[in-house]
Protein backbone atom coordinates (compact mmCIF):
# COMPACT_ATOMS: atom_id res chain seq x y z
CA UNK A 1 0.00 0.00 0.00
CA UNK A 2 2.71 2.30 0.97
CA UNK A 3 4.31 1.87 -2.61
CA UNK A 4 1.45 2.27 -4.58
CA UNK A 5 0.79 5.82 -2.54
CA UNK A 6 4.16 6.58 -3.43
CA UNK A 7 3.93 5.75 -6.87
CA UNK A 8 0.57 7.49 -7.53
CA UNK A 9 1.94 11.26 -7.70
CA UNK A 10 4.65 9.95 -10.32
CA UNK A 11 2.61 8.07 -12.64
CA UNK A 12 0.80 11.28 -13.02
CA UNK A 13 3.80 13.40 -13.47
CA UNK A 14 4.68 10.95 -15.50
CA UNK A 15 1.21 11.16 -17.49
CA UNK A 16 1.53 14.66 -17.82
CA UNK A 17 4.84 14.19 -19.26
CA UNK A 18 3.06 12.11 -21.79
CA UNK A 19 0.47 13.98 -23.05
CA UNK A 20 2.93 16.98 -23.55
CA UNK A 21 5.44 14.32 -25.75
CA UNK A 22 1.99 13.39 -27.84
CA UNK A 23 0.45 17.02 -28.47
CA UNK A 24 4.01 18.64 -29.40
CA UNK A 25 4.38 15.61 -31.86
CA UNK A 26 5.82 16.30 -35.43
CA UNK A 27 3.19 14.48 -37.92
CA UNK A 28 4.79 13.81 -41.82
CA UNK A 29 2.32 16.68 -42.94
CA UNK A 30 3.52 19.34 -40.85
CA UNK A 31 0.74 19.15 -38.57
CA UNK A 32 1.76 19.14 -34.66
CA UNK A 33 -0.05 16.85 -32.04
CA UNK A 34 -1.84 13.64 -32.08
CA UNK A 35 -4.97 12.81 -30.72
CA UNK A 36 -5.20 9.44 -27.83
CA UNK A 37 -6.57 7.27 -31.14
CA UNK A 38 -3.58 8.31 -33.24
CA UNK A 39 -0.73 7.20 -30.70
CA UNK A 40 -2.92 3.93 -30.21
CA UNK A 41 -2.22 3.52 -34.10
CA UNK A 42 1.49 4.71 -34.08
CA UNK A 43 2.01 2.28 -31.31
CA UNK A 44 -0.10 -0.44 -32.94
CA UNK A 45 3.10 0.02 -35.96
CA UNK A 46 5.72 -0.30 -33.83
CA UNK A 47 4.79 -2.70 -31.56
CA UNK A 48 5.63 -6.62 -32.27
CA UNK A 49 2.39 -7.69 -31.55
CA UNK A 50 0.71 -4.89 -32.89
CA UNK A 51 -2.28 -5.67 -30.29
CA UNK A 52 -2.66 -1.43 -29.22
CA UNK A 53 -5.08 -0.54 -31.97
CA UNK A 54 -7.09 -3.50 -31.21
CA UNK A 55 -7.62 -4.20 -27.89
CA UNK A 56 -6.86 -0.48 -26.57
CA UNK A 57 -9.08 2.72 -27.16
CA UNK A 58 -8.75 6.64 -25.81
CA UNK A 59 -9.40 5.59 -22.66
CA UNK A 60 -6.14 3.27 -22.09
CA UNK A 61 -4.22 6.33 -22.82
CA UNK A 62 -6.43 9.14 -20.89
CA UNK A 63 -5.64 6.89 -17.98
CA UNK A 64 -2.29 6.74 -18.57
CA UNK A 65 -2.10 10.27 -19.06
CA UNK A 66 -4.23 11.15 -15.70
CA UNK A 67 -2.40 8.89 -13.66
CA UNK A 68 -4.78 6.65 -13.18
CA UNK A 69 -2.72 4.24 -14.30
CA UNK A 70 0.77 3.68 -14.93
CA UNK A 71 2.02 2.31 -18.07
CA UNK A 72 4.98 -0.60 -18.17
CA UNK A 73 8.59 -0.15 -19.07
CA UNK A 74 7.41 -1.97 -22.18
CA UNK A 75 5.25 0.24 -22.93
CA UNK A 76 7.07 3.26 -22.49
CA UNK A 77 9.59 1.83 -24.91
CA UNK A 78 6.75 1.28 -27.48
CA UNK A 79 5.49 4.87 -26.76
CA UNK A 80 9.31 5.98 -27.37
CA UNK A 81 9.40 4.25 -30.76
CA UNK A 82 5.84 5.68 -31.76
CA UNK A 83 6.70 9.33 -31.15
CA UNK A 84 10.71 8.80 -32.27
CA UNK A 85 11.80 9.59 -28.34
CA UNK A 86 15.55 9.06 -27.67
CA UNK A 87 16.68 6.70 -25.27
CA UNK A 88 17.72 9.48 -22.35
CA UNK A 89 13.60 10.75 -22.72
CA UNK A 90 11.95 7.10 -22.58
CA UNK A 91 14.42 6.70 -19.71
CA UNK A 92 12.95 9.94 -18.17
CA UNK A 93 9.84 8.91 -17.99
CA UNK A 94 10.60 5.19 -16.78
CA UNK A 95 12.69 7.14 -14.21
CA UNK A 96 9.98 9.59 -13.29
CA UNK A 97 6.97 6.95 -13.04
CA UNK A 98 9.33 5.28 -10.41
CA UNK A 99 9.91 2.06 -12.52
CA UNK A 100 13.83 2.18 -12.03
CA UNK A 101 15.81 3.15 -9.15
CA UNK A 102 18.34 5.92 -10.59
CA UNK A 103 18.90 6.79 -14.20
CA UNK A 104 21.52 4.51 -15.33
CA UNK A 105 19.15 2.25 -14.64
CA UNK A 106 16.60 3.44 -15.98
CA UNK A 107 18.62 3.77 -19.46
CA UNK A 108 19.32 0.39 -19.80
CA UNK A 109 15.41 -0.86 -19.35
CA UNK A 110 15.07 2.16 -22.13
CA UNK A 111 17.60 0.21 -24.37
CA UNK A 112 16.20 -2.80 -23.70
CA UNK A 113 18.27 -4.46 -21.16
CA UNK A 114 17.38 -7.49 -19.70
CA UNK A 115 19.90 -7.26 -16.86
CA UNK A 116 18.74 -3.79 -15.52
CA UNK A 117 17.45 -3.23 -12.17
CA UNK A 118 13.90 -2.07 -11.40
CA UNK A 119 12.27 -1.15 -8.38
CA UNK A 120 8.99 -2.91 -7.23
CA UNK A 121 5.73 -1.83 -8.60
CA UNK A 122 2.45 -2.05 -6.87
CA UNK A 123 0.34 -5.48 -7.27
CA UNK A 124 -2.39 -3.19 -9.12
CA UNK A 125 1.07 -1.95 -11.30
CA UNK A 126 1.74 -5.69 -11.74
CA UNK A 127 -0.93 -6.50 -13.11
CA UNK A 128 -1.05 -3.53 -15.85
CA UNK A 129 2.14 -4.73 -16.89
CA UNK A 130 1.66 -8.40 -17.36
CA UNK A 131 -1.87 -8.92 -18.19
CA UNK A 132 -2.66 -8.16 -22.16
CA UNK A 133 -5.73 -6.45 -20.96
CA UNK A 134 -5.14 -5.26 -17.73
CA UNK A 135 -4.71 -1.42 -18.46
CA UNK A 136 -8.63 -1.59 -20.14
CA UNK A 137 -9.92 -2.56 -16.71
CA UNK A 138 -7.58 -0.71 -14.89
CA UNK A 139 -9.54 2.22 -12.83
CA UNK A 140 -13.08 0.70 -13.73
CA UNK A 141 -14.64 0.91 -11.01
CA UNK A 142 -17.22 -1.82 -9.47
CA UNK A 143 -19.70 0.32 -7.39
CA UNK A 144 -21.51 -1.85 -5.19
CA UNK A 145 -24.74 -1.16 -3.81
CA UNK A 146 -23.10 0.28 -0.33
CA UNK A 147 -21.04 2.73 -2.19
CA UNK A 148 -24.42 3.75 -3.29
CA UNK A 149 -26.45 3.86 -0.30
CA UNK A 150 -23.72 5.99 1.80
CA UNK A 151 -24.06 8.41 -1.12
CA UNK A 152 -27.73 8.60 -0.60
CA UNK A 153 -27.53 8.74 3.13
CA UNK A 154 -25.12 11.51 3.12
CA UNK A 155 -26.68 13.62 0.82
CA UNK A 156 -29.88 13.22 2.73
CA UNK A 157 -28.43 14.05 6.24
CA UNK A 158 -26.07 16.68 5.51
CA UNK A 159 -27.39 18.26 2.10
CA UNK A 160 -31.38 17.78 1.96
CA UNK A 161 -32.55 17.59 5.45
CA UNK A 162 -30.44 20.64 7.04
CA UNK A 163 -31.83 23.21 3.87
CA UNK A 164 -35.53 21.15 4.56
CA UNK A 165 -35.42 22.16 8.46
CA UNK A 166 -34.21 25.76 7.37
CA UNK A 167 -36.84 26.44 5.11
CA UNK A 168 -39.59 24.99 7.84
CA UNK A 169 -38.62 27.51 10.41
CA UNK A 170 -38.22 30.27 8.56
CA UNK A 171 -42.03 29.93 7.31
CA UNK A 172 -42.64 29.30 10.74
CA UNK A 173 -41.37 32.40 11.62
CA UNK A 174 -42.60 34.36 8.13
CA UNK A 175 -46.21 33.14 9.56
CA UNK A 176 -45.21 34.28 13.31
CA UNK A 177 -44.52 37.58 11.89
CA UNK A 178 -47.45 38.29 9.74
CA UNK A 179 -48.02 35.55 7.31
CA UNK A 180 -50.72 37.67 4.84
CA UNK A 181 -48.69 40.65 4.76
CA UNK A 182 -47.65 41.69 1.10
CA UNK A 183 -43.65 41.72 1.63
CA UNK A 184 -43.95 38.15 3.17
CA UNK A 185 -43.40 36.15 0.05
CA UNK A 186 -41.13 37.87 -1.77
CA UNK A 187 -38.93 37.97 1.42
CA UNK A 188 -39.44 33.97 2.12
CA UNK A 189 -38.45 33.47 -0.79
CA UNK A 190 -35.68 35.51 -1.42
CA UNK A 191 -34.32 34.28 2.05
CA UNK A 192 -35.06 30.39 0.86
CA UNK A 193 -32.73 30.83 -2.26
CA UNK A 194 -29.88 32.04 0.30
CA UNK A 195 -30.51 29.35 2.22
CA UNK A 196 -29.67 27.34 -0.82
CA UNK A 197 -26.75 29.09 -2.43
CA UNK A 198 -25.04 29.49 0.43
CA UNK A 199 -25.66 25.65 1.17
CA UNK A 200 -25.03 24.75 -2.36
CA UNK A 201 -21.60 26.64 -3.25
CA UNK A 202 -20.17 28.26 0.43
CA UNK A 203 -20.44 24.48 2.32
CA UNK A 204 -20.45 22.25 -1.04
CA UNK A 205 -19.04 18.66 -1.24
CA UNK A 206 -15.50 18.96 -3.15
CA UNK A 207 -16.45 15.50 -3.69
CA UNK A 208 -19.61 15.87 -5.63
CA UNK A 209 -18.29 17.77 -8.87
CA UNK A 210 -20.96 19.26 -10.82
CA UNK A 211 -23.88 18.07 -8.26
CA UNK A 212 -24.11 20.93 -5.93
CA UNK A 213 -24.28 23.18 -8.51
CA UNK A 214 -27.02 21.34 -10.56
CA UNK A 215 -29.59 20.48 -7.94
CA UNK A 216 -29.17 24.85 -6.61
CA UNK A 217 -29.85 25.66 -10.24
CA UNK A 218 -33.18 23.49 -10.55
CA UNK A 219 -33.81 24.77 -7.00
CA UNK A 220 -33.63 28.66 -8.37
CA UNK A 221 -35.42 27.68 -11.58
CA UNK A 222 -38.51 26.27 -10.00
CA UNK A 223 -37.96 28.74 -6.75
CA UNK A 224 -38.20 32.10 -8.84
CA UNK A 225 -42.09 31.55 -10.32
CA UNK A 226 -43.17 31.74 -6.78
CA UNK A 227 -42.02 36.07 -7.52
CA UNK A 228 -44.52 35.58 -10.26
CA UNK A 229 -47.66 35.02 -8.29
CA UNK A 230 -46.17 36.76 -4.85
CA UNK A 231 -48.21 39.85 -5.20
CA UNK A 232 -51.45 37.69 -5.43
CA UNK A 233 -50.04 36.12 -2.50
CA UNK A 234 -50.40 32.95 -4.43
CA UNK A 235 -48.12 29.92 -5.75
CA UNK A 236 -47.75 27.99 -8.99
CA UNK A 237 -47.99 24.43 -7.20
CA UNK A 238 -51.73 25.94 -6.08
CA UNK A 239 -51.06 24.78 -2.15
CA UNK A 240 -52.77 28.66 -1.34
CA UNK A 241 -55.88 27.02 -3.15
CA UNK A 242 -56.23 24.85 0.52
CA UNK A 243 -58.46 26.62 2.30
CA UNK A 244 -56.62 26.09 5.59
CA UNK A 245 -53.37 27.74 4.16
CA UNK A 246 -54.76 30.63 1.70
CA UNK A 247 -53.07 33.69 2.46
CA UNK A 248 -50.94 32.01 4.89
CA UNK A 249 -46.80 32.09 4.56
CA UNK A 250 -47.82 27.76 4.91
CA UNK A 251 -48.71 27.74 1.58
CA UNK A 252 -45.37 29.10 0.19
CA UNK A 253 -43.27 26.54 2.55
CA UNK A 254 -44.63 23.47 0.84
CA UNK A 255 -43.89 24.95 -2.31
CA UNK A 256 -40.44 25.37 -1.59
CA UNK A 257 -40.12 22.20 0.59
CA UNK A 258 -41.56 20.48 -2.59
CA UNK A 259 -38.98 22.21 -4.90
CA UNK A 260 -36.24 21.15 -2.63
CA UNK A 261 -37.94 17.33 -3.11
CA UNK A 262 -37.62 17.55 -6.93
CA UNK A 263 -34.40 19.85 -6.92
CA UNK A 264 -32.63 17.61 -4.39
CA UNK A 265 -33.90 14.04 -5.97
CA UNK A 266 -32.60 15.30 -9.67
CA UNK A 267 -28.94 16.59 -8.07
CA UNK A 268 -28.46 13.03 -6.39
CA UNK A 269 -29.74 10.99 -9.43
CA UNK A 270 -27.50 13.40 -11.69
CA UNK A 271 -24.51 12.48 -9.02
CA UNK A 272 -25.22 8.95 -9.11
CA UNK A 273 -25.97 8.80 -13.05
CA UNK A 274 -22.89 9.86 -14.03
CA UNK A 275 -21.16 7.87 -11.27
CA UNK A 276 -22.55 4.85 -13.43
CA UNK A 277 -21.53 6.20 -16.65
CA UNK A 278 -18.00 6.62 -15.82
CA UNK A 279 -17.64 2.32 -14.94
CA UNK A 280 -17.67 -0.92 -16.62
CA UNK A 281 -17.75 -0.82 -20.74
CA UNK A 282 -20.11 2.73 -20.41
CA UNK A 283 -17.31 4.51 -19.48
CA UNK A 284 -15.54 3.97 -23.06
CA UNK A 285 -18.74 5.43 -24.60
CA UNK A 286 -18.05 9.40 -25.86
CA UNK A 287 -17.97 11.95 -23.59
CA UNK A 288 -21.29 13.53 -25.02
CA UNK A 289 -23.21 10.72 -24.70
CA UNK A 290 -22.69 9.44 -20.64
CA UNK A 291 -23.34 13.54 -19.81
CA UNK A 292 -26.57 13.38 -22.10
CA UNK A 293 -27.34 10.59 -19.72
CA UNK A 294 -26.27 11.48 -16.55
CA UNK A 295 -28.20 15.22 -17.00
CA UNK A 296 -31.48 14.82 -19.24
CA UNK A 297 -33.26 11.87 -17.48
CA UNK A 298 -33.28 13.62 -13.69
CA UNK A 299 -34.02 17.25 -15.84
CA UNK A 300 -37.13 15.49 -17.77
CA UNK A 301 -38.45 14.09 -14.53
CA UNK A 302 -38.53 17.54 -12.80
CA UNK A 303 -39.81 19.02 -15.78
CA UNK A 304 -42.90 16.57 -16.12
CA UNK A 305 -43.36 17.33 -12.66
CA UNK A 306 -43.74 21.12 -12.94
CA UNK A 307 -46.01 20.23 -15.94
CA UNK A 308 -48.47 17.95 -13.88
CA UNK A 309 -48.71 20.32 -10.87
CA UNK A 310 -48.69 23.75 -12.29
CA UNK A 311 -50.35 25.83 -14.93
CA UNK A 312 -49.41 26.10 -18.61
CA UNK A 313 -47.46 29.60 -18.43
CA UNK A 314 -45.32 28.46 -15.61
CA UNK A 315 -43.92 25.24 -17.71
CA UNK A 316 -43.91 27.09 -20.95
CA UNK A 317 -41.31 29.18 -19.38
CA UNK A 318 -39.44 26.81 -18.08
CA UNK A 319 -39.06 24.50 -20.68
CA UNK A 320 -36.88 27.08 -22.92
CA UNK A 321 -35.03 27.50 -19.33
CA UNK A 322 -34.87 24.01 -18.41
CA UNK A 323 -33.63 23.17 -22.10
CA UNK A 324 -30.72 25.72 -21.69
CA UNK A 325 -30.08 24.49 -18.73
CA UNK A 326 -29.40 20.57 -19.45
CA UNK A 327 -27.07 21.95 -22.21
CA UNK A 328 -24.84 23.38 -20.25
CA UNK A 329 -24.81 20.93 -17.98
CA UNK A 330 -23.72 18.58 -20.67
CA UNK A 331 -21.52 20.53 -21.97
CA UNK A 332 -19.89 21.22 -18.65
CA UNK A 333 -19.49 17.02 -18.17
CA UNK A 334 -17.63 17.16 -21.31
CA UNK A 335 -15.41 19.62 -20.42
CA UNK A 336 -14.45 18.31 -16.87
CA UNK A 337 -14.26 14.81 -18.64
CA UNK A 338 -10.27 13.51 -18.99
CA UNK A 339 -10.46 12.02 -21.70
CA UNK A 340 -11.22 15.09 -23.64
CA UNK A 341 -7.78 16.62 -24.82
CA UNK A 342 -8.77 19.55 -26.85
CA UNK A 343 -5.92 21.50 -28.91
CA UNK A 344 -5.59 25.20 -28.00
CA UNK A 345 -7.30 26.17 -31.69
CA UNK A 346 -10.17 23.69 -30.32
CA UNK A 347 -10.31 25.72 -26.85
CA UNK A 348 -10.19 29.51 -28.49
CA UNK A 349 -12.93 28.35 -31.10
CA UNK A 350 -14.93 26.38 -28.70
CA UNK A 351 -14.47 29.67 -26.46
CA UNK A 352 -15.76 32.41 -28.69
CA UNK A 353 -18.57 30.36 -29.74
CA UNK A 354 -19.69 30.09 -26.45
CA UNK A 355 -19.19 33.39 -25.45
CA UNK A 356 -21.00 34.92 -28.67
CA UNK A 357 -23.71 32.42 -28.17
CA UNK A 358 -23.92 34.07 -24.16
CA UNK A 359 -23.88 37.91 -25.38
CA UNK A 360 -26.44 37.12 -27.87
CA UNK A 361 -28.56 34.98 -25.89
CA UNK A 362 -28.64 37.73 -23.25
CA UNK A 363 -29.49 40.77 -25.18
CA UNK A 364 -32.49 38.39 -26.57
CA UNK A 365 -33.07 37.36 -22.94
CA UNK A 366 -33.53 41.20 -22.18
CA UNK A 367 -35.41 42.18 -24.96
CA UNK A 368 -37.97 39.53 -24.06
CA UNK A 369 -38.82 40.05 -20.57
CA UNK A 370 -39.05 43.73 -21.74
CA UNK A 371 -41.39 42.73 -24.47
CA UNK A 372 -43.54 40.53 -22.30
CA UNK A 373 -43.87 42.73 -19.75
CA UNK A 374 -44.59 45.98 -22.04
CA UNK A 375 -46.74 44.30 -24.10
CA UNK A 376 -50.34 44.92 -23.14
CA UNK A 377 -51.92 41.84 -25.21
CA UNK A 378 -49.61 39.15 -23.67
CA UNK A 379 -52.07 36.98 -21.64
CA UNK A 380 -51.36 36.17 -18.14
CA UNK A 381 -52.54 32.66 -16.67
CA UNK A 382 -53.96 33.25 -13.47
CA UNK A 383 -53.54 30.33 -10.80
CA UNK A 384 -56.34 28.68 -11.11
CA UNK A 385 -55.99 25.27 -12.51
CA UNK A 386 -53.30 22.70 -13.42
CA UNK A 387 -53.73 19.52 -15.02
CA UNK A 388 -55.37 17.75 -12.35
CA UNK A 389 -58.14 19.98 -11.52
CA UNK A 390 -58.87 24.20 -11.85
CA UNK A 391 -61.26 26.47 -9.90
CA UNK A 392 -62.42 29.99 -9.85
CA UNK A 393 -60.88 32.96 -7.61
CA UNK A 394 -63.33 34.74 -5.84
CA UNK A 395 -62.52 38.70 -6.30
CA UNK A 396 -64.87 40.01 -4.24
CA UNK A 397 -62.40 38.03 -1.05
CA UNK A 398 -59.64 38.84 -2.74
CA UNK A 399 -60.24 42.67 -2.94
CA UNK A 400 -59.57 43.10 -6.63
CA UNK A 401 -61.10 42.64 -10.24
CA UNK A 402 -59.64 40.36 -12.49
CA UNK A 403 -58.02 42.68 -14.10
CA UNK A 404 -55.98 43.76 -11.41
CA UNK A 405 -55.25 40.80 -10.72
CA UNK A 406 -53.97 40.32 -14.26
CA UNK A 407 -51.86 43.75 -13.46
CA UNK A 408 -50.67 42.31 -10.61
CA UNK A 409 -49.33 39.39 -12.20
CA UNK A 410 -47.53 41.82 -14.83
CA UNK A 411 -45.44 42.82 -11.53
CA UNK A 412 -44.83 39.39 -10.68
CA UNK A 413 -43.47 38.54 -14.22
CA UNK A 414 -40.99 41.42 -14.16
CA UNK A 415 -39.62 40.20 -10.94
CA UNK A 416 -39.55 36.82 -11.50
CA UNK A 417 -37.88 36.92 -15.13
CA UNK A 418 -35.26 39.66 -13.87
CA UNK A 419 -34.37 36.88 -10.92
CA UNK A 420 -34.17 34.33 -13.14
CA UNK A 421 -31.95 35.92 -15.88
CA UNK A 422 -30.01 37.30 -13.22
CA UNK A 423 -29.09 33.93 -12.17
CA UNK A 424 -28.78 32.07 -15.56
CA UNK A 425 -27.12 34.99 -17.13
CA UNK A 426 -24.37 35.48 -14.59
CA UNK A 427 -24.31 32.11 -12.75
CA UNK A 428 -24.40 29.60 -15.00
CA UNK A 429 -23.17 31.74 -18.07
CA UNK A 430 -20.49 32.72 -16.32
CA UNK A 431 -19.32 29.18 -14.80
CA UNK A 432 -19.91 27.93 -18.52
CA UNK A 433 -17.38 30.52 -19.66
CA UNK A 434 -15.08 30.01 -17.51
CA UNK A 435 -15.06 26.61 -17.42
CA UNK A 436 -14.49 26.97 -21.77
CA UNK A 437 -11.37 29.19 -20.97
CA UNK A 438 -9.57 26.71 -18.61
CA UNK A 439 -10.90 23.38 -20.82
CA UNK A 440 -7.25 21.71 -21.11
CA UNK A 441 -5.30 23.16 -19.10
CA UNK A 442 -3.32 20.10 -17.91
CA UNK A 443 -6.57 18.06 -17.20
CA UNK A 444 -6.31 19.19 -14.06
CA UNK A 445 -9.88 20.80 -13.66
CA UNK A 446 -11.36 18.85 -16.84
CA UNK A 447 -10.82 15.34 -14.34
CA UNK A 448 -12.24 16.71 -11.19
CA UNK A 449 -16.10 14.72 -11.45
CA UNK A 450 -13.55 11.99 -12.68
CA UNK A 451 -12.13 11.79 -8.75
CA UNK A 452 -15.27 10.56 -7.48
CA UNK A 453 -15.58 7.68 -9.28
CA UNK A 454 -12.96 5.76 -7.55
CA UNK A 455 -14.13 3.08 -4.97
CA UNK A 456 -12.10 1.27 -2.90
CA UNK A 457 -12.49 -2.62 -2.23
CA UNK A 458 -14.80 -1.58 0.73
CA UNK A 459 -17.02 0.32 -2.16
CA UNK A 460 -16.45 3.40 -0.64
CA UNK A 461 -15.64 6.92 -2.40
CA UNK A 462 -12.05 7.05 -2.89
CA UNK A 463 -10.11 11.33 -3.56
CA UNK A 464 -6.83 9.62 -3.96
CA UNK A 465 -6.83 10.33 -7.72
CA UNK A 466 -7.22 14.09 -6.81
CA UNK A 467 -4.39 13.67 -4.75
CA UNK A 468 -2.49 12.48 -7.48
CA UNK A 469 -3.21 15.35 -9.84
CA UNK A 470 -2.63 17.69 -7.41
CA UNK A 471 0.89 16.29 -6.53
Amino acid sequence: MAIRDSQKPRAAQAGFLMRAYRESFQRKDGRRGLTQDDLLRLMAEVDVDGEYGERYSHATVSRWETGQTSPSVERFRTFGKALELSDDEVAGLILLSGLAPDYAAAVGQANGKADAPSVRRAPADEAEASSAGADRQQGETILRPLAFGKDVVRFLLLRFLPLAVGIAALGLVMEFLGGDLAWVPVTFVALAVCLALGQGFLLGDPEAGLREFFWVTLFVLLTTPLLHFAPLSMDHYNFYSIVEWGGTSIAYMLALLLNLALSASAGLAFHLLWRWQNTGARSNRSAHLRAAWAVLPPTGVVFVTVVVLSNAWVWMQLAAVMLITAAVFVVLLVIRDPMINPSESDRRFVLSTVFTVAVVGTVLGMATVLAIYLAPNVPMVLPDHNLVWSWDLNYEQLGYTRQEALDLLKLGYLWHATSLFAYMAFVVGGTLIVAVFRMGSGNVHQAEDASALDVNPDGAVSGERRKARAS
